[in-house]
């Protein structure tokens, strides 16, 4: 399909090898043997969720990071909240009161810095940040608004379906979110039944790595699965079909313009790629649906089950997860990663863990063992 002006919150530090970072074993006699034997080293360090809860009862499900320690969280009761310190202490930006009357729920969140921010409520409530402290209500835009991704402080896309329950409308803000004008509606060119057909097609997430590169993700109904691809800001869209894919991509993941990967409707399937999308691999995972995702610059990616059956990682970019149990104590709604050794996870009664890696003897109340590069 050709979209053009199609203008319509994930991230890896190199890894760290627990492994590597153990002293290597020293070789020496053996008592009542010739020869020397090499001495296997215990780790040193280990990778643990440790509990870094807000400390009220509101549930929480957007969760950004901007550093290692530096993170935003929103959620129910119109709440955004922030910690510098890696969840150690919490302030409520905006709302973060549990006795509040009812307020617009946020569950969309993303930051381009440290001051620049936007919060996107279920309601199309859209609130922004110019000093990473105070916000303001930027605009109000329609109930089916899928999500919305800045690439500076002025320009920023917005997906949504107004008036269509089959095509989405591409939308554009060149005035930091304040007011947005459709650009374009979704279409694809594909061959079905041996004909040529032009069908319209349903976006539900993007991601822009820089202000020209960017992504877009969602489907033809239940029979296929629509991906798009833009390396000019958005004028044009190279639009494809995933081979075999009838689900919606829910989620969209790039640390390159050509690594990446999708999430299919949570977590039922995910798919990678090494060439910016012209082709996918389905990666070799159990079942975590539903599941929220969260990638670390591509040496990471973690998915963590809502209902806390488990927790998937990946270290290759995707195209493999092993499951570890995870005990949570409540629901996780969503999980960002700032790179391979720092993540957040929030989720219901303000629960939230902080990915570490520490020294092996280190232990703190309610910490989960966790996988590692």
């Amino acid at each position: 399909m050709s979209i053009k002006t199609w203008i319509v919150v994930p991230l890896l530090v190199a890894g760290v090898s627990l492994s590597a970072q153990a002293p290597a074993g020293r070789q020496g006699a053996v008592p009542g043997r010739q020869g020397a034997a090499a001495t296997t080293a215990k780790p040193m360090f280990k990778a643990i969720w440790e509990r870094v809860p807000y400390p009220k009862d509101v549930n929480l499900e957007a969760v950004a990071c901007i550093s290692a320690d530096e993170c935003w969280a929103a959620g129910r009761k119109g709440s955004i909240v922030h910690t510098a310190d890696g969840g150690k202490t919490w302030d409520a930006q905006l709302g973060g009161d549990p006795d509040a009357i009812a307020e617009d729920d946020f569950d969309h969140l993303v930051f381009l810095d440290r001051t620049h921010g936007w919060a996107l409520s279920r309601g199309g409530k859209v609130v922004g940040t110019t000093d990473g402290k105070t916000w303001a209500e930027l605009s109000k835009v329609s109930g089916t608004a899928r999500g919305v991704w800045f690439v500076s402080p002025q320009v920023g896309f917005e997906i949504e379906n107004p008036d269509s329950t089959e095509q989405s409308t591409l939308r554009l803000s060149n005035d930091g979110g304040k007011n947005w004008k459709a650009v374009n509606r979704c279409s694809i060119e594909l061959m079905v039944d041996g004909l040529s057909r032009k069908l319209g097609c349903m976006m539900y997430t993007m991601q822009f790595l820089s202000p020209t590169v960017g992504f877009i993700g969602g489907s033809i109904g239940r029979d296929f699965t629509v991906f798009g691809k833009t390396t000019d800001g958005g004028q044009t869209w190279a639009m494809s079909a995933i081979p075999g894919g009838k689900r919606l991509i829910s989620s969209i993941y790039f640390w390159s313009p050509n690594e990446g990967m999708v999430v299919l409707e949570k977590g039922e399937e995910t798919h990678w790629t090494a060439d910016g999308g012209a082709t996918w691999t389905r990666s070799t995972s159990s079942r975590l649906w539903p599941a929220y995702y969260g990638v670390g610059a591509g040496k990471i990616i973690v998915g963590a089950n809502e209902g806390n059956r488990g927790m998937g990682y990946s270290f290759n970019g995707g195209r493999s997860f092993t499951v570890r149990p995870f005990a949570g104590v409540a629901s996780v709604r969503a999980v960002a990663f700032f790179d391979a050794t720092n993540g957040m996870l929030v989720g219901d009664h303000g629960m939230a863990y902080k990915y570490r890696i520490v020294p092996q003897e280190y232990s703190s109340p309610g910490m989960i063992a966790a996988a590692a590069p």
